[in-house]
């Protein structure tokens, strides 16, 4: 068994950051892996690959809502396929230089590839192999949270990583949640041309911010073409010939609404179930040694032990 002074846990920013600082400070560092490629969300299914579709969607938008008397612009072509295609290659391109050939530059950090699970409070085990360690850095990120609809697992749906590969955008969307991640592919879908319809299950978009900001920010979508459909409870989801219907309801009424393809953004669930950590809220567990601290529910966790 390999004993390391330190063992991230995770291969997204938050992890990479750790085990750069760790390297700088000469620990001995193991750095495990597993999921999303090497950079985690931000450069594979974050920020990098929406904001560069993003742009191309601006432009197009800029181009025929431009609103400047006197000046006509005409679009000739779009090609969403090759816009996603330039996409991935960019984001591909930034995970070798940013992530990739960074790490091989760490002389005291070893990459070891696998799902991590906790034996005790300084070992783990990585498909059948034992590492330890005197500290551990948790940065395992989260996944999409997918709500117990009836029939939306039979019908299928997009999350934020499908959603920025499709080179054939939906004629038609539902999003189900209207936090950053609905907003953002909403409007993205909208200026590509898709009929949009967003069920948010609150009285409001889910942004923590003033309430005359957030109304203003669903105006404008909405001028846009983006229909919100607030206090929105969905029920059930069920294909009708090439559709996906969705029922929901707002009070005592119940509503459907049809589309082509539903996008879920209702919220990101902590990649930490497998590691077998003595979580706060589980008592019986509670007598394990370690302990967890600065949790937060997207990427980042400190596991102290002792």
């Amino acid at each position: 068994m390999s004993h390391y002074d330190l063992i991230v846990i995770g291969g997204g920013a938050g992890g990479f950051g750790a085990a750069i600082k760790a390297n700088d400070l000469g620990a001995k560092t193991a750095f495990v892996h597993a999921g999303l490629p090497l950079g985690g969300t931000c450069v594979n299914v974050g920020c990098v690959p929406s904001k560069t579709l993003l742009h191309a969607a601006e432009v197009l938008h800029t181009a025929t809502h431009h609103g400047i008397p006197g000046l006509e612009l005409a679009v000739t072509r779009l090609d969403v396929a090759a816009i996603v295609r330039d996409e991935l290659a960019l984001v591909q391109q930034l995970r070798e230089e940013k992530y990739a050939a960074v790490l091989r530059e760490l002389e005291h950090v070893t990459l070891i590839e696998g799902s991590a699970r906790f034996a005790d409070a300084h070992t783990i085990d990585v498909g059948g192999r034992t590492f330890s360690a005197d500290r551990f850095v948790i940065a395992t990120g989260s996944t999409a949270t997918v709500p117990p609809v009836a029939g939306l697992q039979d019908v299928g749906f997009l999350t934020h990583i499908e959603a920025l590969r499709q080179e054939r955008p939906p004629a038609s969307l539902v999003v189900i949640g209207a936090g950053p991640v609905g907003l953002e592919f909403s409007q993205l879908y909208a200026r590509f041309g898709a009929r949009v319809t967003v069920l948010q299950r609150g009285s409001s978009i889910g942004l923590q911010t003033e309430p005359g900001l957030a109304q203003r920010l669903v105006e404008i979508l909405e001028r846009e073409g983006i229909r919100f459909v607030m206090n929105a409870r969905v029920i059930s989801v069920e294909r009708v010939g090439s559709q996906k219907r969705v029922t929901y309801r707002v009070g005592d009424e119940s509503l459907t609404v049809d589309a082509e393809e539903i996008l879920l953004a209702a919220g990101k669930t902590p990649n930490t179930g497998a590691l077998g950590l003595p979580l706060p809220s589980d008592p019986a567990r509670s007598g394990r040694p370690g302990r967890l601290e600065s949790v937060h529910a997207e990427s980042r966790w400190l596991y102290r032990v002792g």
